[in-house]
C-alpha cells in the first residue's frame, strides 16, 4: 500500500477538442448503460471494471475536475464528503462540500470494493516493485480509451473524451440556470469568456433560451 500524497501526472498530447453532452436524455442513457454493464458483468474483474468506469463518469460529471486531477483521486480525498485538492495544472485549491447523493454513491463504491483510505479510486494495473505489489490508477491514455469507448457504445457521434465530463458539468449547470460567474469560480478560470467557450455555449443555446422568454402580460 502506497502512503505517499504525491500525485502522479501523465499528460496526453495531441487530443482533439472535446465536446460536452448537451442532452439530458443522452446523459441519463449513458449512465444507465454503465449501470447495466455493472449489473450484467460475468466475472468479478469485469464487475469491478464496470463499477469503476461508472464512478469515473459519475464523479467526473459532478466534480468538474480536470482529467489529471480526477484520475489521481484517492479515497481519503473524498470519503468524508469534503474535497480539498491542489490542481496539478494551476496550483490552485479546490475546496468544497460534496453533494450528499454523490457522497453516498462514493461510500457505497468504496465499501463494495474494499478500498482503503490510500487506495486510488480508479485502480488500474498492478505492478510488483522489489517484491511489493502496487496498484496504480488508470493513466490518462486508458481513461480516454474508456470514456471514448463508452461514448461509442451509446451512440455519441462527436468528439468525447475525459474533458467532456468536466465540460458537461458546466453546460448542464448553465442549462439549469446557474450563473456563469459562479461556474467560472468552480472551474478556477480567470476569464469569464474562457468559461463560456469552454462549455461550448453557442448560438443555438442562446436562440433556444430567447424563444423561451416572453416579457409581457400573460393570461392566467
Amino acid at each position: 500500500m502506497v502512503k505517499s500524497n504525491k500525485r502522479r501526472i501523465k499528460y496526453f498530447a495531441g487530443q482533439h477538442e472535446t465536446l460536452p453532452i448537451k442532452d439530458k436524455r443522452l446523459l441519463n442513457a449513458l449512465l444507465y448503460h454503465l449501470l447495466s454493464k455493472r449489473e450484467n458483468a460475468k466475472s468479478d474483474i469485469k464487475r469491478y471494471q464496470a463499477d469503476r468506469n461508472y464512478m469515473l463518469f459519475l464523479i467526473g460529471f459532478n466534480t468538474a475536475f480536470r482529467a489529471e486531477d480526477l484520475l489521481q483521486l484517492r479515497v481519503f480525498d473524498v470519503i468524508k464528503g469534503f474535497v480539498c485538492i491542489k490542481e496539478n495544472k494551476t496550483g490552485k485549491t479546490q475546496n468544497f462540500k460534496m453533494n450528499k447523493q454523490l457522497h453516498d454513491e462514493i461510500k457505497d463504491y468504496v465499501k463494495r470494493n474494499n478500498l482503503t483510505p490510500y487506495d486510488y479510486l480508479f485502480r488500474g494495473q498492478k505492478k510488483v516493485v522489489k517484491g511489493k505489489a502496487y496498484i496504480y490508477p488508470i493513466n490518462r491514455q486508458m481513461g480516454h480509451k474508456i470514456v471514448s469507448s463508452v461514448a461509442k457504445e451509446v451512440g455519441i457521434n462527436f468528439v468525447f473524451g475525459l474533458h467532456s465530463l468536466r465540460k458537461t458539468f458546466g453546460y448542464m449547470y448553465i442549462l439549469d440556470g446557474g450563473k456563469p460567474e459562479t461556474l467560472m469560480k468552480m472551474y478556477n478560470h480567470d476569464d469569464y469568456n474562457v468559461t463560456l467557450r469552454y462549455v461550448c455555449w453557442g448560438k443555438d443555446d442562446a436562440e433556444r433560451d430567447r424563444a423561451a422568454i416572453f416579457l409581457g402580460v400573460t393570461s392566467k
